[in-house]
């Protein structure tokens, strides 16, 4: 993979420069190369690197998508099919934060949080 320094850096980006930095950037491990070039960046071009950045996964997904085969497409389909026409609407999906009430903790987790009955779902009062 291509590489800037920050002193290759003008203040006028090509579309090279924006392609490389972008892709610099999307990198899982951040290079001390990026955290340099980062330094001098304007905002604007930072901005600019970004929306870059979104054009190329763009361009990869769509590209991604165009190759499917047709049993990857229906079976893309029919999953979509099922999470759509399931009937259990506070369906656990991922990890997506901590429930907020006891009610969510109920649905997510199957059992009441603790402090709480377990048949009636009320909040157990502490006994002195």
């Amino acid at each position: 993979m291509e590489r800037l320094k920050a002193e290759e850096i003008t203040e006028n980006l090509t579309e090279k420069q924006l392609k490389i930095l972008a892709l610099m950037m999307d990198q899982n491990l951040v290079s001390n190369d990026w955290l340099e070039c980062f330094k001098v960046l304007s905002d604007q071009q930072k901005f600019d690197i970004h929306e870059m950045l979104g054009r190329i996964i763009d361009k990869n997904e769509k590209e991604r998508l165009e190759s499917r085969t047709k049993e990857e497409m229906d079976e893309e389909s029919a999953k979509w099919e099922h999470t759509k026409n399931d009937p259990d609407p506070n369906k656990f999906y991922g990890n997506m934060g901590q429930p907020d009430t006891p009610q969510e903790y109920k649905n997510r987790y199957g059992v009441w949080p603790l402090g709480y009955n377990q048949e009636t779902g009320k909040k157990l009062t502490d006994v002195d």
